[in-house]
């Protein structure tokens, strides 16, 4: 009987987070199509600013998207969108740098078609 209510408890428990887990997901994916949008301007216009332009590209895209009725979060971020984390890992294991720029020229290089021009925000 003792094993049984700590099951049931364990199960509610467990729920509680699902129903958080899919309240989550459905926002995320409502924002898509915005984010992914967004995504795809950082990709094609990013490679040759420094890091404070391309946050200011961010917000002034982001706030358009928003007036314009096109889903998006306000708080967009390439990396969140189009980071692979487990990506992300192997660079910061290979020492490479792990700042916000450095880690969208990573997303940059992977993630474009043609050749990307990055800014090394060491120098």
């Amino acid at each position: 009987m003792r094993r049984a209510e700590k099951l049931v408890v364990l199960l509610k428990d467990e729920g509680i987070r699902w129903d958080q887990t899919v309240k989550d997901l459905s926002a995320q994916i409502e924002k898509l199509v915005g984010d992914v949008f967004l995504s795809c301007a950082c990709i094609s216009y990013f490679g040759g600013f420094s890091g404070d332009y391309r946050n200011s590209l961010t917000d002034l895209w982001t706030t358009e998207c928003i007036s314009r009725g096109i889903p998006t979060g306000e708080d967009f971020s390439l990396i969140k969108v189009m980071g692979d984390p487990v990506q992300i890992s192997e660079w910061n294991m290979n020492y490479l740098p792990s700042d916000k720029t450095s880690l969208e020229n990573g997303i940059l290089t992977t993630k474009a078609e043609r050749w990307a021009l990055c800014i090394d925000p060491q120098m």
